[in-house]
């Protein structure tokens, strides 16, 4: 299973890198002709033009509840994922995240049980409103792997939706919907479908 998590990814991997070069080869800027314009107006046309890319990252805060098996199992994980943005909507990042999931009591034989993990993963992002200097409505997929051997130990692939600002100064608040599905390492742990709810910041 861990072979297949690693071809998983390193496909993720790959399929991103194309896409990136794709879109960011067909983002092109139309810049007017010299002797069609004056002066001025070339000084405001590149004033206004963003770069091709540039660096950016999120960090947010995710809560889950397993729609399999609700409410027995939720979890509660931190988010840090630097990355590029490109100026036609796209984003590649890394998320790393600090993971914790928690049972119930009674629940799989374990009392009162938790176990927490971290995460290395790839994530694909695609702003819907990338021309809209006020809004950002960004669709996210995502995989990865945990890392430590401790018996919350998984493969992971999310889907998720985001919503929020981008006019606020270096910090931009938003609000996501989505769901993950877990593949576990650990053959006491069952597969996962998590919906969650999340609240983080862009830096762009």
């Amino acid at each position: 299973m861990k072979r297949t998590a690693l071809l998983t990814a390193a496909t993720l991997l790959l399929l991103a890198g194309t896409a990136v070069n794709a879109l960011a080869q067909n983002d092109t800027t139309t810049v007017p002709k010299a002797d069609t314009v004056t002066t001025a107006q070339t000084d405001n046309n590149t004033a206004g033009v963003r770069p091709k890319a540039w660096f950016s990252f999120l960090t947010e805060i995710r809560m889950g509840a397993d729609m399999l098996d609700y409410p027995k199992f939720m979890t509660y994980d931190w988010n840090i994922a630097p990355g590029v943005s490109f100026r036609n909507g796209l984003s590649l990042r890394i998320p790393v995240e600090a993971v914790v999931g928690m049972t119930k009591e009674s629940y799989n034989d374990y009392d009162g049980y938790y176990s927490s993990n971290g995460t290395l993963g790839l994530n694909l992002g695609y702003d819907f409103l990338n021309k809209n200097d006020r809004m950002r409505l960004e669709l996210n997929a995502s995989g990865g792997s945990t890392y430590l051997k401790t018996p919350y130990r998984f493969a992971y692939a999310d889907l998720s939706l985001k919503f929020g600002s981008k006019h606020l100064g270096a910090y931009n608040l938003y609000v996501g919907l989505g769901l993950r599905y877990l593949s576990p390492y650990n053959p006491d742990m069952t597969q996962k479908l998590l919906f969650n709810f999340t609240v983080g910041f862009w830096a762009l």
